[in-house]
């Protein structure tokens, strides 16, 4: 998956890219855009040498892609699954379902927000810029 935006700010190898939603985007719902959102602001692996206004061509890894939706959508559904199991074998009521889901759901987002603390800082998980489509001076 490619992207385009402009950089807004440069510290290091890292660039603050913002990226404008896409007419499509309004119907999907999937990415990071607010409802109400016309661009979002993100960091992006900056390796090229992109500067304050130039308009760049980013990139993400697709195993970290990947890696996102295994840890967002699958990992819970496993949690659900592993609480009805111990609901139907240990405690055999199913009320008792909900009591166990939603707590391991709960710590699980909480510890899916320090992965994501973690991952974000590392290159291999972060967009990466791969090409300047536009140099600011033009």
């Amino acid at each position: 998956m490619t992207e385009i935006g402009i950089v807004i700010e440069c510290k290091g190898n890292r660039a603050k890219v913002k990226v404008e939603k896409k007419a499509e985007c309004s119907k999907c719902g999937m990415c990071l855009f607010p409802k109400n959102a016309s661009s979002i602001e993100f960091n992006a692996n900056n390796d090229i040498g992109a500067k304050k206004g130039d308009t760049v061509q980013m990139s993400m890894n697709e195993s970290s892609k990947l890696l996102g939706a295994l840890l967002v959508f699958l990992v819970p559904l496993i949690l659900i699954g592993l609480s009805a199991v111990i609901t139907y074998v240990f405690i055999g009521r199913d009320i008792f379902l909900l009591a166990i889901s939603l707590p391991l759901i709960v710590v699980w987002f909480v510890v899916l927000a320090v992965i994501d603390k973690k991952l974000g800082r590392s290159k291999n998980f972060s967009p990466k810029i791969t090409s300047i489509i536009k140099d600011a001076q033009e």
